[in-house]
C-alpha cells in the first residue's frame, strides 16, 4: 500500500510541475515580464524546464529510481552471462582434452595388438 501511495505522490507531483510548465507558457503569452525581473524570471523559469525530463519519464510510468536499479540488474544478468559463457569454453576444452586423450589410448592399445 505505501507504494501505491509513493507513486500517486510522485505522478501528482509530476503532474502539478507540468500543469505550472503550460500555466507559465499561457502568462508570459498574455503579459510581459519588466526589465527588472526578467533574471529573476528566466532564472526560476530555468528550474522549472530543466526538471521536465524527470516529469515526462514520471508521468509516463519510468521513474529514475526504477530505471536505475533494472540497469543495475541487467549489468548483474551480463556479467554473469560472460562468466557462463566462460565457464562454457572451460568445459569445452576439457571434453576436447578427453577425447582426444581416449583417442590417443585406443590408438596406443591397437598398436599393442
Amino acid at each position: 500500500m505505501g507504494k501505491e501511495h509513493k507513486d500517486l505522490r510522485h505522478y501528482l507531483g509530476a503532474a502539478g510541475i507540468f500543469g505550472l510548465i503550460i500555466l507559465l507558457l499561457l502568462f508570459l503569452s498574455f503579459n510581459e515580464i519588466p526589465p527588472v525581473n526578467k533574471d529573476l524570471f528566466v532564472a526560476i523559469v530555468g528550474t522549472l524546464v530543466s526538471s521536465l525530463g524527470i516529469v515526462v519519464y514520471t508521468i509516463i510510468g519510468q521513474q529514475p529510481d526504477e530505471v536505475n536499479s533494472l540497469n543495475k540488474k541487467n549489468e548483474a544478468l551480463t556479467t554473469l552471462a560472460d562468466q557462463m559463457e566462460k565457464r562454457n569454453d572451460q568445459l569445452e576444452a576439457m571434453i576436447i582434452k578427453i577425447q582426444k586423450d581416449i583417442i590417443n589410448k585406443l590408438t596406443d592399445l591397437k598398436e599393442e595388438e
